[in-house]
């Protein structure tokens, strides 16, 4: 299977370069792709403002997009819409002092970014991460060796008959069989970084949360402090909200408090249960929910 007839179409997933050092050549890597695939069809951009922003034309119908330093929030608006550039064909684009039109889109995305993209949902195929950290990073111990290599790299990279060159390599490239540029399979083509990122991130994350619950002694938490938590003080996406409080074993239930009249939810620590305004635990334990949340309460 050649490159050509895999590449039909538009890809479904984006490399991800990290390193956690500044200086270790993504920028470098960024411009050789953009001469690969021709200035005029390609473009770099800092994170992914633009892409994702109003007057996003332009970027939509380059072929190649380049977005360094890539930091998002988790389960943000931006993070969100990345997902459906890179896995659509067709998307909404407006150009200035034009109507927004439906975009037949084949923009092929590549990320960058020093800071550890634990904003990417575990499992995600559209990512696939590369650590691209060593010790030629600036102010490294090999930092002049590198800065010599980039350098003869650009170089060499000024001469459009070498650019051809590696491009008719590219293209003759026989890949493995189980290569799809279509799909990213994360079991068997996923780094040690992605799994750090997917698995342990995770672990780490469920953690740390256990801990703030242990230290705050609470054995129940209101849905919006959790989500406060998760988001904000561990940075991870809002969409495992529900999945870390439910691995660590506590339950939710329906209740009002502070004077509204619609039910919010609430968590419980295992073990305990919630009736009638109170809250129920193991060897006898009974306490008022409004000790915790500072108003009445009525569960539902």
């Amino acid at each position: 299977m050649s490159v050509v007839g895999e590449m039909i179409g538009k890809p479904n997933w984006a490399p991800f370069f990290y390193s956690s050092k500044m200086g270790t050549g993504k920028s470098a890597l960024g411009r050789l792709l953009i001469r690969l695939f021709g200035e005029a069809n390609a473009i770099t951009q800092n994170n992914i403002d633009k892409l994702t922003g109003r007057f996003n034309m332009t970027l939509l119908r380059s072929k190649l997009v380049v977005c360094e330093e890539v930091n998002l929030r988790p389960g943000s608006g931006d993070a969100n819409t990345l997902k459906t550039y890179i896995t659509e064909k067709f998307t909404a684009g407006e150009a200035k002092g034009r109507e927004t039109e439906r975009v037949e889109q084949r923009v092929c995305l590549v990320l960058t970014s020093n800071h550890m993209p634990f904003w990417i949902e575990p499992e995600d195929r559209r990512y696939y991460i590369v650590n691209v950290d060593h010790d030629g990073y600036a102010r490294g111990p090999r930092a002049e060796d590198f800065a010599a290599l980039v350098g003869r790299l650009e170089d060499w990279a000024e001469d459009p008959a070498n650019i051809a060159q590696l491009y008719n390599a590219l293209m003759a490239r026989v890949l493995p069989e189980d290569f799809s540029a279509k799909t990213l399979n994360v079991e068997t083509h996923g780094t040690e970084i992605m799994q750090q990122v997917f698995g342990n991130g995770r672990a780490t994350i469920l953690d740390q949360l256990q801990e703030l619950l242990d230290a705050e002694k609470q054995n129940a938490i209101p849905e919006a402090e959790v989500v406060e938590v998760v988001t904000g003080t561990l940075k991870a996406n809002i969409n495992t909200t529900k999945h870390l409080m439910s691995d660590l074993g506590w339950s939710k239930c329906a209740v009002k408090w502070g004077g509204v009249d619609y039910a919010r939810q609430l968590w419980v620590r295992p073990g305990f249960t919630v009736d009638r305004g109170k809250l129920f635990g193991p060897n006898g334990f009974e306490e008022g929910l409004a000790t915790h949340l500072g108003h009445e309460v009525e569960a539902i």
